[in-house]
């Protein structure tokens, strides 16, 4: 497909996305102005009331934090970076996606992979359209959640995003490989790629030392 499908779809996410933030931001403000209510300047709060006030806070500054991981840098540069640290942000994102809200996606630890060269963020969006085909699929298939695996092949870094206990050969279809677009339109500057394997996609890296013998 196109770069075009592939911004297109990328576009279409990461409105999802920003409207799940929204959403979330909308129900932390409501809850501090509903404990603000119950005492005026005269009234000393309780400290219950206190407490749930700094709760709010924090879970405000948490979503902050997700909203400033959104915006795409068009001439962000690339550096040594590692993939599951990127991985982390995806999943901070992808937890505010108003269709997979109910989808575990979790990050299979321990393995020792070397880092890879590439755009922290577009890294981090172009996850982000993989868990959007791997959770989708999870969904479909009444499958218990996502599992993103990082693998390192020789010069390559793969990550896997994928439905777990999904089954060979299943059927991915046309929404998958419009998120494997979005996914490669978002990694060409880092040199890198996306295609769809069976339950979800796998991003496919040069590593740090590949990356640095290509210059």
């Amino acid at each position: 497909m196109s770069d075009r499908a592939g911004a297109a779809r990328w576009l279409s996410i990461h409105d999802d996305l920003l409207r799940g933030l929204a959403h979330a931001m909308s129900n932390r403000v409501a809850t501090v102005s509903a404990a603000a209510s119950l005492f005026d300047e005269q009234t000393l709060p309780h400290l219950d009331v206190l407490e749930g006030l700094r709760g709010e806070a924090e879970r405000l500054g948490a979503l902050l934090l997700a909203l400033r991981l959104l915006p795409r840098r068009g001439d962000g540069a690339l550096e040594p970076m590692m993939a599951s640290d990127a991985v982390h942000a995806a999943l901070t994102l992808i937890a505010h996606h108003p269709e997979f809200r109910n989808i575990a996606c979790r990050l299979d630890p321990g393995h020792d992979v070397p880092p890879i060269r590439a755009e922290p963020g577009a890294v981090a969006h172009a996850l982000c359209a993989a868990l959007c085909a791997a959770t989708r699929i999870a969904r479909a298939a009444r499958l218990d959640g996502v599992l993103v695996h990082i693998e390192s092949t020789g010069s390559e870094v793969h990550v896997y995003v994928t439905a777990e206990g999904a089954h060979a050969g299943v059927d991915a279809g046309e929404e998958t490989v419009l998120d494997a677009t979005a996914a490669t339109w978002l990694l060409s500057a880092s040199h890198a790629h996306a295609k769809v394997v069976d339950g979800g996609c796998v991003l496919v890296f040069p590593t740090l030392a590949a990356s640095r013998q290509r210059q």
